[in-house]
């Protein structure tokens, strides 16, 4: 014989508690996850670097390129002017120097730019020699003031070297 006789004990006597209370705290940090996640990579997102996958894949190689600038003494030292000129531009000069402080005259340089606050807007260029040590050229779309990284990929006398500077924009 069977007792058909409802059950009187309360919400919290039965023990329903738990497992409401589990699902309300997955649906809460569910949903702190997808806001993150919207904000973080929606339409206006400024700190993603396209690519990045493509560029992992690479890491060994990059790595090696930049052991190399370490390896061989290789440094840069890279200067902007101060304001734009009437087309928008900035001049970008880059000083390659030895490890004894030697200019290094000769080389291919490629350089790749961008704002910190405007990753996904990379800037590249190929800078021609301006003589001793010295490769400069126009950048357009340099506009945005703060913190910049400056990617520069060196090919000199059968060496290929990467380094990788950060440098402080006035607006």
């Amino acid at each position: 014989m069977t007792d058909s006789t409802p059950d009187k004990r309360g919400f919290f006597e039965r023990g329903l508690h738990w497992p409401l209370g589990l699902v309300c705290m997955f649906l809460v940090s569910a949903s702190f996850v997808l806001v993150t996640a919207v904000f973080g990579a929606g339409k206006g997102s400024k700190a993603i670097e396209p690519d990045y996958y493509a560029r992992s894949l690479e890491w060994d190689s990059e790595k090696d390129q930049l052991n190399a600038a370490a390896r061989l003494g290789w440094d840069v030292q890279i200067s902007s002017s101060p304001t734009l000129d009437p087309t928008g531009s900035r001049l970008v000069s880059v000083m390659i120097v030895d490890a004894d402080q030697r200019p290094i005259e000769g080389s291919l340089i490629e350089l790749v730019c961008f704002s910190q606050a405007n990753a996904h807007l990379p800037l590249s260029k190929v800078l021609p020699e301006a003589g001793a040590g010295q490769y400069q050229a126009r950048i357009e779309s340099m506009h945005t003031a703060g913190l910049w990284e400056f990617r520069i990929s060196i090919r000199h006398a059968g060496e290929q070297a990467l380094l990788i500077k950060s440098i402080e924009l006035e607006g």
